[in-house]
């Protein structure tokens, strides 16, 4: 789960071109309505729906198939000091994944337990 912090929050919008992937936002805007709630899409490339992910809203998602092809549109350049993520099994969310967990990498793991 993934995001940059303000001032480079960014807007994203995410499509599945192949295959299919379990798509999961998590708003962490402190000051919102919805803070901390999350919410799961599937995307793929059958039913061609996209995932428009606002800024301030963390995001992250599971292949379900081999051979996924993803597309990304970012409004905003990567910037490594406002980059910060949420474990996929961050307590704090109790995310619910339909596939095991079988491959992440070793910064996706390492992310510490969820703070505003």
């Amino acid at each position: 789960m993934h995001f940059q912090r303000d001032p480079h929050a960014e807007v994203k919008l995410v499509r599945c071109l192949s295959g299919a992937i379990w798509d999961v936002i998590i708003d962490v805007r402190p000051n919102s309505l919805t803070f901390k709630q999350a919410r799961g899409f599937e995307l793929s490339g059958a039913n061609g729906l996209q995932l428009y992910i606002p800024a301030g809203f963390a995001h992250g998602f599971q292949a379900l198939y081999d051979e996924t092809r993803v597309n990304y549109l970012i409004s905003e350049f990567h910037v490594p000091g406002a980059a910060d993520g949420i474990r996929y099994d961050d307590p704090a969310f109790n995310l619910k994944w339909p596939l095991p967990v079988s491959e992440i990498s070793d910064r996706d793991l390492n992310w510490s337990d969820f703070r505003v």
